[in-house]
């Protein structure tokens, strides 16, 4: 299937490791031009160089923190002036969770506040500071990675509510630029086989009851997100805006809601 994504201009936050890199590859694949930003220089040189080697696309590296707004506000403006425009955004940069205490007696204040700042602010404001282009353009295609956190209960009071925040914004968002001609969609990953899990998880047995979590006996690969993600942001999915996909592997099915 072609995605008709060829030639289209796309800002990967996060975009140096995990979800955000698969998310990049696959774009590019797709034939798009990738920024992807994250904190550490020398990582995200060497994603970079990778995936355009691999992909043969434009891949331009940008450093930039996005609790920071001015840093935000420079990374698009710099992503502008690399690619010529910004056609999507994946917001994909913010703690993973489950490395920190997040129990109700014993989770830091100062956990959730920064949790805030940095996945419901930071997605906020690089949406806020991409979609301009985006309506001046009138197509536009934004996807937001929340957390299966959000619809499950247990101690997760930090990951829960921040990742609920971040559906929240995007069925928001929707009904705001969808005149606009821009679709603003969520993804819920499950337990994802990433770098981070991977040092999370120090031995087989630990990778065993994971897996055992989804029906399908395994983790979800970053992969297997990216070519959702990558539908979400063609224009072929004119008729998907507000909505969260779930990307699991079946975790949470017997969830109600």
């Amino acid at each position: 299937m072609d995605l008709k994504l060829s030639g289209k201009k796309a800002l990967i936050v996060g975009g140096s490791r995990g979800i955000g890199k698969a998310i990049a590859r696959q774009l590019a694949l797709e034939g798009a031009d990738c920024t992807i930003c994250s904190r550490n220089e020398s990582t995200l040189k060497a994603t970079a160089e990778e995936l355009a080697q691999e992909t043969n696309r434009n891949i331009y590296p940008i450093v930039a923190d996005i609790t920071d707004p001015a840093s935000i506000q420079n990374l698009v403006e710099q992503s502008v002036a690399a690619m010529g425009n910004i056609d999507i955004l994946i917001n994909s940069g913010a703690r993973v969770g489950g490395g920190e205490s997040e129990d109700f007696h014993g989770i830091k204040d100062e956990l959730i506040l920064k949790d805030f700042e940095e996945k419901y602010m930071g997605y906020f404001r690089c949406m806020r500071a991409v979609t301009p282009y985006m309506i001046e353009n009138n197509w536009g295609r934004i996807i937001n990675i929340s957390g299966l956190a959000a619809r499950i209960g247990g101690n997760y009071f930090s990951s829960g509510p921040r990742n609920a925040s971040v559906v929240h914004l995007t069925k928001s968002a929707s009904l705001e630029l969808g005149k606009h001609g821009i679709n603003v969609n969520a993804i819920y990953p499950g337990i994802v086989d990433t770098e981070t899990n991977r040092s999370r998880m120090t031995n087989e047995e630990a990778l065993r009851q994971a897996a055992a979590l989804s029906p399908l006996n395994r983790l979800i690969t970053a992969e297997e997100i990216a070519y959702v993600v990558a539908f979400l942001a063609s224009p072929l999915s004119a008729s998907i805006t507000g909505d969260v996909i779930s990307v699991t592997g079946g975790i949470g099915n017997n969830v109600y809601y």
